[in-house]
């Protein structure tokens, strides 16, 4: 057994080295909010409670991520390690490694492995172009166990993605470890037809033994239309579902359209304020329903590039856990179902309501985001974006979030430097501007062919 293996690996190894090979390298230095998670370089944060007062604090960040993407005919591999501290609740290092191995002997049959595969099997129509970033809806395969906590990174099963609950220590992040098989096929003139399915499972324990199971289709036809559909965590009652198409015939047009079941993303949906006994706790908004809408167009003679992004709940209904107790408030089951907004999501065993879920009756989620993106030459980029997550029905939970921005490219090929200034209206956490943080970031790329 241990000689097959071991012949298994050199032949693999062999067979790689038969053919032309790339390696890129890339850093990503500094604490910027679109590349850490929650996190900027310097923010100050302002907060009321539930009584009105107020309450303000200053945090710091710093982290660093390296990531080595080996590629070749054969196989590709990638390894990433990011690292952050930061001292938002109390003085925290956290660590995060992840990366994956996709061999592909043939077109038809692709083995891959890992904790987490990004954006390597994205569907091209499920980009948001305002964004800037293609939805965990929009990938055939993903961390289908952990990737709705919001979280640095990569979702956590240590901490559970809550760094506000972090005592001061190290702590590592990690996903499921995850597997499957894909495959790529081409048909037509200059193979301008495409079909790619793909298929896995992620697994990871937390107490239990946990597992999911991915499933997706991604067809199209180039510089004419995409479409594909997404099932992640297939088995169980909290499944999700992601329908994309495209529209691709329009040189420098991006025009996308997506469908979404069971939508619980907390980048694009806002949060609630819930008062349970005199004191505060802030919900993610879920929505059962969900279209979006995605355009752009990129005026490349002059550098100019304006892009906007609209994703609105389609009921007041969403997906999540209504748990049934005793007389003496023991839990006796819980179950996963449709919950209207304002429903009851705990009852005792004769029906009487304990506490209701704190969202308002009616409410819909809707998310809407626009960028613009100018080179004035070839070394400067100037951006703005303005998002706006709120809830149709209810004002109150709104956020608005305004980011200008530029990015400097050195010269030599010696990387570029971005930095801007976010700004967050949270209407949810405080009566005007919450949040004032100053991203600042270096990034550098290294390529090497052999």
């Amino acid at each position: 057994m241990k000689k097959s293996i071991l012949f298994f690996v050199i032949s693999v190894l062999f067979l790689n080295a038969a053919f032309s090979q790339k390696l890129t390298i890339k850093n990503l230095f500094g604490a910027n909010y679109d590349e850490f998670g929650d996190y900027d370089l310097y923010n100050h944060s302002t907060e009321t409670d539930v009584n009105g007062d107020e309450d303000s604090s200053d945090s710091f960040a710093i982290g660093d991520r390296v990531q080595a993407d080996y590629e070749s005919k054969p196989l590709d591999a990638r390894l990433r390690l990011e690292l952050l501290f930061n001292n938002s609740e109390a003085a925290t290092f956290i660590i995060a490694p992840g990366g994956f191995i996709h061999w592909k002997p043939f077109s038809q049959f692709k083995l891959f492995a890992g904790t987490d595969f990004y954006k390597t099997f994205a569907i091209d129509s499920a980009y948001l172009a305002a964004a800037d970033d293609t939805t965990k809806y929009g990938r055939l395969l993903t961390d289908s166990l952990g990737y709705e906590t919001y979280a640095f990174g990569n979702a956590s099963y240590s901490a559970d993605g809550d760094e506000s609950a972090l005592d001061s220590g190290a702590y590592l992040y990690l996903n499921g470890f995850c597997g499957g098989i894909s495959s790529d096929w081409k048909f037509g003139q200059d193979d301008s037809i495409y079909l790619s399915v793909a298929a896995g499972a992620t697994m990871a324990y937390d107490s239990t033994f946990l597992y999911a199971l991915d499933a997706g289709v991604n067809f199209g036809v180039k510089d004419l239309f995409d479409a594909g559909f997404t099932a992640h965590n297939i088995t169980s009652d909290e499944r999700k579902f992601g329908v994309f198409a495209g529209l691709s015939s329009i040189e420098n047009l991006i025009l996308n359209a997506g469908f979404y079941y069971n939508f619980t993303s907390s980048d694009y949906l806002p949060e609630a304020r819930v008062t349970r006994s005199g004191a505060d706790e802030f919900k993610k908004q879920k929505t059962k329903y969900a279209l979006g809408l995605t355009g752009g167009y990129e005026f490349s003679k002059i550098g100019l590039g304006l892009y906007a992004d609209v994703i609105s709940g389609l009921n007041d209904e969403y997906i999540d856990e209504i748990k049934y107790y005793d007389d003496e408030e023991n839990l006796i089951k819980t179950e996963v179902t449709t919950i209207k907004r304002g429903s009851t999501i705990v009852k005792y065993k004769d029906g009487k309501a304990k506490r209701t879920d704190g969202f308002t009756a009616g409410a819909v989620p809707f998310y809407t985001q626009f960028r613009v993106s100018y080179d004035p030459t070839d070394f400067f980029n100037l951006g703005f974006s303005f998002k706006l997550r709120t809830m149709l029905g209810d004002s109150s939970q709104t956020w608005i979030s305004l980011f200008p921005n530029v990015t400097f490219e050195l010269p030599s090929k010696l990387g570029s430097i971005t930095t801007g200034v976010h700004l967050d209206m949270n209407q949810t956490r405080y009566k005007g501007l919450s949040d004032i943080s100053i991203p600042l970031s270096y990034s550098y790329k290294f390529k090497k062919k052999f």
